[in-house]
């Protein structure tokens, strides 16, 4: 156990002893051949889509205490592409939804809804991804992540609200307004007073680029700590044997390091995020939701957590494609948030895999334990809470106090969610479009 959750780097004798030499920061000068090597492998990795080992060079060398480091730039070109296949499944989705307009939108909850939405529409936003995926060769998990997750996700739920009827009135009344709402990849704020959505100006744009570039920078050297300080734990080496032993269960070791993935996770979807609000209001010039906020270090319960901080952009996709459905059907409350929770775990199931994994992969059923585990507690919140005793108890409690409850509740399952992420290269390759700093490898 203590080796998976330790990094250790060797460095030859070689680096070792020009290190030692001297007993400060010392900045070396680039190695024509090395900078020529990496461009060369660079190019013949072709684009970045096909990135899977980072191959920059660093801007800057130096030696702390007998080790070499290097500091590396974001990587421009990968987040360039990534924007352009982003733009292409939103255009691909605005052409879908024309259809989805005439033939389920304006007849929700009939038969001719059920048999296209679940027959043909549902089943190509779940396999059509992967084939244009396996089309394009994307090898690099970031790619494949975004491309057969953001936009197929969000359309899968927006399909199921169509079918039931639960798209919002604002989008239906028009198929120019539909289109926007159905393409957008996230959500864009509307303003029932002008019956219209909310424009941005320029400021607003770049704004949004300045946060997006920030957290580029912020997320890459948080994730840089991972391989820099023995306190955080390894990835991308693989699942461990005993990662689903019962006794990991309660394991505080366990514990620490999914509350670490979980927090190196949280940026990345914040990073995400701010990519996704930054190209929606520059091509649209509309203003977006917010799609992260700070949920591990600000939520008091594991509904605030769930339902106003962590990714609203999926919560909003739940709540009108499961979870009204699901009332609407006669279920009770609680029976919709388990519902929402298991169809988020099913598709968590599929996403680890088919997108992330290029072996087995997570054991079947796990993801979906560890989300059904949060609606148990959310149901078990909406219970009890409103009790006397426990209202008094929660009142007085600090709210860092309440903060870490939520996060230590979600800790003994944690790592069944993380083990798709963590343990494949979806942060070996996302590091490698993020700002880092990193001992530099043996020549």
């Amino acid at each position: 156990m203590s080796n998976h959750f330790t990094t250790t780097e060797v460095f030859d004798t070689k680096t070792s002893r020009q290190a030692t030499t001297s007993n400060h920061f010392t900045t070396e000068a680039f190695d024509t051949k090395t900078s020529r090597q990496a461009n060369e492998t660079m190019d013949a990795s072709s684009l970045p889509h096909a990135w899977t080992e980072d191959t920059r060079t660093p801007i800057v060398q130096f030696s702390f205490h007998g080790s070499s480091y290097g500091l590396y730039l974001l990587s421009i070109p990968m987040w360039i592409e990534l924007v352009c296949f982003i733009v292409a499944n939103a255009s691909l989705a605005a052409l879908f939804s024309i259809v989805l307009y005439f033939v389920v939108v304006r007849n929700p909850s009939t038969k001719l809804a059920y048999l296209t939405g679940f027959g043909i529409f549902l089943p190509f936003w779940i396999f059509a991804p992967k084939v244009l995926c396996s089309f394009c060769d994307l090898q690099n998990k970031i790619f494949l992540f975004c491309v057969c997750v953001v936009t197929p996700n969000v359309s899968i739920f927006r399909i199921t609200e169509a079918i039931f009827g639960f798209t919002p009135e604002y989008a239906k009344k028009s198929l120019s307004s539909f289109a926007l709402y159905f393409a957008s990849p996230m959500y864009l704020v509307y303003d029932k007073k002008s019956d219209k959505f909310l424009k941005v100006g320029w400021t607003k744009v770049l704004w949004h680029l300045q946060r997006f570039v920030g957290f580029l920078i912020f997320t890459g050297l948080l994730q840089s700590l991972f391989t820099l300080s023995s306190f955080f734990p390894s990835y991308g080496q693989g699942t461990p044997s005993n990662w689903y032993h019962i006794s990991e269960i309660f394991n505080p070791v366990m514990w620490k390091s999914s509350i670490l993935y979980a927090i190196l996770f949280q940026f990345y979807l914040a990073t995400f995020g701010e990519g996704l609000s930054f190209v929606t209001t520059l091509i649209t010039r509309r203003q977006v939701v917010a799609m992260m906020n700070n949920p591990i270090f600000g939520s008091n319960s594991p509904a605030e957590f769930w339902g106003r901080r962590w990714n609203s952009l999926i919560h909003t996709c739940l709540k009108n494609g499961v979870y009204k459905p699901v009332r609407k059907l006669g279920g009770s409350r609680e029976m919709a948030v388990l519902a929402s929770f298991l169809a988020s775990g099913l598709f968590h199931e599929w996403i680890l895999p088919v997108v992330i994994f290029d072996h087995d992969g997570p054991v079947p059923g796990t993801t979906s334990l560890f989300f059904v585990w949060q609606a148990m507690l959310i149901s078990l919140e909406y219970t009890v809470g409103h009790w006397k005793i426990v209202s008094n108890i929660t009142r007085s409690l600090p709210g860092l106090v309440k903060t870490g409850l939520v996060i230590l509740s979600g800790a003994p399952l944690g790592h069944w969610f993380c083990d798709g992420y963590v343990n494949s290269n979806f942060f070996v390759h996302g590091h490698i479009g993020l700002m880092a700093l990193l001992p530099l490898k043996d020549e």
